[in-house]
């Protein structure tokens, strides 16, 4: 396992050094939250995109030990080795743990949560500081009561629903605006979180086990939040990384279902659950070297589909306007976060936009990247 993290740190660090800082991650570096202190901190100490990403970095490491250690109490060492590989290596959670974002610190928290489980007294109380530390773990609340109530568990269920309820009533929940439905794009959203093929082995796991098999605490922590998503889509635009998180926990599910199912059949009866896996496993890398290797598709297709393509402006921009001289401009206040990451700050002298101005600025990668224009203020006269 050791000598795997070390592989893997060097996959994560490859891919934070190659991607710009995205307006999203701008966002938290410069915001007032407790969760963008640390990473403010560390870009006063040094603005530099692996430097900032790298709590994600540690984080998402310490997820694949802890995912492990929590496997081992479901499945042999081996398979248990298996199944973190697989949970590592999932599109989802290696994209997570190169750019900012809460995902890796939700895994983390839920998987010391799952880990402690069986100390109830601990757990009681780690449970209410997750009420405070983030809304994410509505859901869990949810699922660990839908536990209780299965297990005949009373006390405990109506405990869990009531950090619920407190946690709709202290962050909300918007159920607001004209109804529509995001079934299919959440959906596919779901499934690029764990390659196509093996989200459908997901969803074949969830169905299996709740219709032929005991449901363990891991189901229910793993397939309330999917299938609270999909419910919830039919009517509104969830956002994912509230449900995501929980989900891909279930990877053990699916491991120790696919072997149980190898193994209880003879030799020559085993061939096409090697074709399946190799499939599986083919698709999977596929993905997840188009994410290391993204850059190079700049020249493959055109910029203006490319997934990563926000990650890159503003880098792009803070080259070319340092070129001219320029250190502050007036711009959008998401790019204006990005730019000031690279050191351009806000100022009233120059004006960013991409309608006509003065100077052409041409961004290029791979081909024409996008084209903005500089005005100087006393042109807006």
């Amino acid at each position: 396992m050791i000598y795997y993290l070390l592989i893997y740190a060097v996959l994560l660090l490859f891919g934070a050094s190659e991607l710009g800082i995205g307006p999203d991650e701008a966002q938290i570096i410069f915001s007032h939250s407790w969760f963008s202190k640390l990473f403010f901190q560390l870009y006063s100490f040094a603005p530099d995109e692996v430097v900032v990403r790298a709590p994600v970095i540690v984080v998402s490491l310490a997820n694949i030990a802890l995912f492990y250690l929590l496997a081992k109490r479901y499945l042999k060492e081996r398979d248990a080795f298996l199944s973190a590989v697989l949970f590592s290596l999932l599109p989802a959670v290696l994209g997570a743990g190169v750019i900012i974002n809460k995902a890796p610190f939700i895994i983390f928290l839920t998987l010391i949560f799952l880990l402690f489980f069986s100390y109830e007294k601990f757990i009681y109380v780690y449970a209410f500081l997750l009420l405070i530390i983030d809304k994410a773990f509505a859901i869990l609340f949810l699922s660990l009561a839908l536990y209780y109530f299965y297990s005949k568990k009373i006390w405990q269920a109506w405990y869990y629903l009531l950090l619920f309820a407190l946690s709709i009533y202290f962050y909300g929940f918007d159920v607001g605006g004209k109804p529509k439905s995001f079934f299919l794009d959440t959906f596919a959203v779901f499934s690029a979180i764990f390659s196509p093929l093996l989200f459908f082995y997901y969803f074949y796991t969830i169905y299996r086990i709740f219709i032929k098999e005991k449901k363990d605490l891991l189901w229910f922590v793993s397939a309330t939040p999917f299938l609270f998503a999909l419910l919830l889509s039919f009517r509104q635009k969830i956002y994912i990384i509230d449900f995501a998180p929980f989900a891909v926990i279930g990877t053990i599910l699916m491991v120790k279902l696919f072997l149980h199912s190898y193994r209880v059949r003879l030799p020559r009866y085993r061939k096409s659950f090697q074709y399946a896996l190799i499939l599986v496993i083919g698709v999977l890398f596929v993905n997840d070297l188009v994410l290391l290797l993204h850059s190079r598709l700049f020249s493959l297709f055109p910029s203006s589909v490319h997934f990563f393509r926000n990650y890159y402006e503003g880098k792009l921009l803070a080259e070319k306007l340092k070129m001219r001289n320029i250190s502050c401009i007036h711009t959008r206040a998401q790019l204006a976060l990005q730019l000031q990451f690279y050191g351009i700050g806000e100022c009233k002298d120059y004006i960013l936009s991409k309608r006509k101005g003065t100077i052409p600025i041409i961004l290029r990668k791979g081909g024409v990247f996008a084209i903005y224009y500089v005005t100087y203020r006393d042109n807006k006269r």
